[in-house]
């Protein structure tokens, strides 16, 4: 059993150490709850003690003062675990007196031990304890990542080589000056083990268990901000309350309207447009240094991509003249890019001499890489999971001033990515993507589709409510102690709260659970037994239109030079929307300022070719090499040499496809005037076999008021229906209808026809229509009927389906397949169908057509 620390709760104390270290609110508020947790040593030393704290609010900071509490409660030996060696060497200079991430507030600084340099705690166990400031003792602090914790495969072998298992036994092999490092951390009984990014470790959860297991640390405390389910978390600080408060910047996406490509050149834009919102930035982080007298922040893009391959390619087109044009101003960091050099611009990232305008990465930069001055954030081909989490997103949060400056270019962070607006709001994981899940606490997790609105763009801008911070809107920081219910049986195991609460389950195992209980029933729509052996062939109506030549050389310089002339060679526009999620509200978006940009640049003979292809691809151009000859040779040139554009772009290739294709449809459609048309009548057998509904359909009794009906419900039975149970549209125009059917004496049976069907009648050589009904009636005749609203009595198309219709009827006596047989056509207008009270009625009120004599 672990001893436990003998630390108690000091309100002065914590007040005048905040106040040192200029926490901030949820950092101060946090260190309280870790303290008030660890007083008196009422605590279990076996299950770490997780802090959930959104990124960017200043983690390193809250630890830095949590272990000055420590050594102020006579506590003097402190682990920090990092994921890796980036966090590593950040955290070894956050600790360093002098460095430029020093983080100041103790007067008795640590004295840092690393694999590289054992000499602080060499000079420990050989000698008293350095005095400092009078009688004070400095805390060792152990950093170390996570890899060099975890045991070797075996102990021989080299221990200063640069190898993971060279770094992994250096501190479990003797030194000759002090010992065995892993053994003297074993034997201290005041060890504290802070895993700083604790989510990281779950790919080596069980070494690092067995490792701290075998450290047997007097407390374990987890840094992160995405915690696992299993944490036992004491007190969480959401992402979208960091935001709300104004800790860190406000998200936002940066589409195009039209959205990106999947190729190279789509790559190219989204690049373009991130070095031009960058340049934006750049203006505006220049103007604001100058204007309060801060040193220069440069404002940087950071781009995300999909391998080390990849990241090369972007890097190195990133340093042609048509970007940055020069080396330096790109840094790639990835597996194969981390040397010294590398690491050293890095670091000197944020510093107004850095040349780097430019990061690329591989989700090499992820977590505890914190500069402030990342100002765009790109991603080019990687999965969404992968890029717009609440981490990556991270490393563009922080401010590069420390505090809202109340400009929006500054206080904002700029999120292209490959995938369009539309498909990243409709994802069903969206909040989990923007780290901003917390948000929907509230309603329990139900329904998150259902919180996202008018994602197209027509929401409104955020009410001067919701820019308020969230402490004034009442939403504090949340302290809890999350688990499963079960009680841990070591560290990285389900671990109850010691509330007792009932455990938090999510969304998808509830749905799950639902599912798994309940079997489902299919239910079929069957023919109605008496109508079982009713069948009919269906007059399916095709128009054909027979067309006179189409001869492009009959367009006209002029025509061609009018078009030409109004070709736009303006710039393009990005558009941006701020991500908008607040403590049980709607995720939402809220337009922000757009931004002017430039179109990708093409040559003059990549457009040429652009419109002719687009020209000998249109659908109703013949494809005769007479023809492609021409537009190759004379119709696009000509038209380009109208357009005059010294420099064609995509958005004037653009303007131009659509202009130069209206020219050619105008003069198709002009030539299609005088085409004829003709008709053919194709026989189809209806109806079909029953079918079954959707998982969880019904047949419903039929309804009496209009309050009760549902679009697309299956209601039924009916007793002259060709089918059991059917579906309709609309109340009055469809339903009613029905019912008028069903219930009229003169009525043999009816049949409602549904777009499967496929009983459809075309009205034109390119327009059809589907009818809602054919009815048999106790004269003979079938009607073919539809049910339309009062709007469309006067209605231009309307009355050509029904002048099609008339057409059709009367072309049916001299159908082989038809003979005997009588047809009419209706068309039932709801305030008919309301007035009708039988068929006779219907008949008399909608003026029909028929061929019975």
């Amino acid at each position: 059993m672990s001893n436990r620390l003998n630390v108690s709760f000091d309100s002065d104390l914590l007040e005048a150490i905040s106040a040192d270290f200029d926490l901030r609110g949820p950092n101060k508020q946090a260190l309280r709850k870790l303290v008030f947790t660890l007083d008196g040593g009422d605590y279990d030393p076996s299950v770490m003690q997780v802090l959930n704290l959104a990124t960017g609010v200043g983690k390193t900071y809250l630890m830095a003062a949590f272990i000055e509490y420590l050594r102020r409660q006579g506590v003097g030996n402190v682990m920090i675990v990092t994921p890796g060696k980036v966090v590593q060497r950040k955290t070894v200079q956050n600790f360093t007196p002098g460095s430029s991430r020093y983080i100041k507030g103790s007067p008795v600084p640590p004295e840092v031990v690393t694999p590289q340099d054992y000499s602080a705690w060499v000079a420990r166990v050989n000698g008293d304890a350095r005095l400092s400031f009078g009688r004070e003792v400095p805390v060792l602090a152990f950093v170390f990542n996570i890899q060099q914790l975890i045991a070797p495969k075996s102990d021989e072998g080299d221990t200063h080589g640069g190898t993971v298992e060279a770094a992994r036994r250096k501190p479990r092999k003797f030194d000759e000056n002090a010992g065995v490092l892993f053994d003297y951390l074993k034997g201290l009984d005041d060890l504290v083990v802070i895993a700083d990014e604790s989510h990281l470790y779950g790919a080596s959860a069980v070494a690092f268990r067995a490792a701290l297991e075998e450290l047997n640390p007097a407390l374990a405390v987890g840094l992160t901000a995405s915690p696992d389910r299993s944490d036992e978390v004491i007190f969480k600080y959401p992402l979208y309350q960091a935001i709300a408060d104004k800790y860190v910047k406000a998200p936002v996406l940066a589409f195009r309207k039209d959205g990106y490509g999947e190729d190279l050149a789509s790559e190219e834009q989204q690049l373009r447009d991130a070095m031009q919102l960058r340049e934006i930035k750049a203006a505006h982080y220049k103007t604001y240094a100058e204007q309060t007298g801060q040193p220069p922040v440069n404002a940087v893009m950071f781009v995300v991509c999909s391998d080390v391959d990849h990241a090369t390619q972007v890097a190195a087109l990133l340093r042609t003249p048509e970007f940055f044009g020069r080396d330096s101003a790109v840094l790639q960091v990835d597996s194969k890019h981390e040397d010294e050099a590398t690491q050293a611009l890095l670091e000197g990232l944020d510093s107004e001499y850095s040349p780097v305008l430019a990061v690329v990465s591989v989700n090499k930069l992820k977590e505890g890489w914190d500069v402030k001055n990342i100002a765009v954030v790109v991603t080019l081909r990687a999965m969404a999971s992968e890029v717009l989490t609440q981490q990556t997103m991270g490393r563009g949060l922080r401010l590069p001033y420390g505090k809202y400056t109340g400009q929006w270019q500054i206080d904002q962070l700029d999120i292209i990515s490959h995938q369009s607006f539309r498909e990243l709001l409709e994802a069903e994981n969206v909040l989990a993507q923007f780290g901003l899940e917390e948000a929907a606490t509230a309603e329990g997790g139900a329904g998150i589709r259902d919180r996202i609105e008018d994602l197209d763009g027509e929401s409104p801008g955020r009410s001067g409510g919701e820019q308020s911070s969230s402490r004034a809107a009442g939403l504090e920081a949340t302290e809890s102690t999350e688990g499963d219910g079960t009680h841990p049986g070591g560290f990285g195991k389900p671990a109850g709260g010691p509330s007792g609460l009932a455990p938090t389950v999510g969304i998808s195992d509830l749905e799950s659970k639902l599912q798994e209980s309940i079997e489902p029933e299919i239910v079929y729509v069957e023919r109605t037994p008496d109508l079982a052996e009713v069948s009919y062939l269906f007059p399916v109506a095709t128009v054909s239109a027979v067309q006179p030549p189409i001869d492009l050389s009959e367009i006209s310089d002029r025509t061609l030079e009018d078009a030409a002339k109004r070709v736009t060679t303006a710039g393009d526009v990005l558009h941006r929307k701020e991500i908008v999620a607040a403590l049980g509200k709607k995720l939402r978006t809220a337009d922000a300022e757009s931004a002017d940009v430039d179109s990708i640049h093409v040559s003059e003979e990549e457009a040429l070719a652009a419109l002719v292809k687009l020209i000998v691809n249109m659908a109703l151009v013949p494809k005769t090499p007479g023809n492609a000859a021409y537009i190759e040779r004379y119709l696009a040139p000509k038209f380009v040499s109208f357009a005059g554009i010294d420099q064609w772009t995509v958005k004037a290739l653009g303007s131009a496809s659509a202009l130069l294709q209206n020219v050619v449809s105008d003069h198709i459609t002009a030539t299609l005037r005088e085409t004829k048309e003709e008709t053919t009548i194709r026989p189809k057998k209806l109806p079909g076999p029953g079918y079954s509904l959707p998982v969880g359909g019904a047949i419903h009794d039929q309804i009496e008021d209009r309050a009760d009906f549902q679009r697309g419900r299956h209601y039924g039975p009916w007793n002259k229906s060709l089918f059991n149970a059917e579906a309709f549209d609309s109340y009055t125009g469809e339903y009613q209808l029905a019912r008028l059917l069903n219930r009229d004496p003169h009525i043999v049976w009816w049949h409602r026809l549904h777009p499967s069907d496929q009983a459809f009648v075309y009205y034109n050589s390119k327009d059809r229509y589907f009818p809602d009904f054919v009815a048999l009636d106790d004269e003979g005749v079938h009607w073919i009927i539809e049910g339309k609203d009062e709007r469309g009595r006067g209605d231009a198309v309307v009355q050509a389906k029904r002048k099609a219709a008339e057409s059709l009827v009367r072309r049916l006596i001299a159908e082989e397949a038809y003979v005997d047989q009588k047809w009419g056509y209706l068309i039932a207008h709801e305030g008919d169908t309301d007035r009708a009270e039988s068929w006779a009625d219907l008949k008399a009120l909608a003026q029909p057509v028929s061929n019975a004599l």
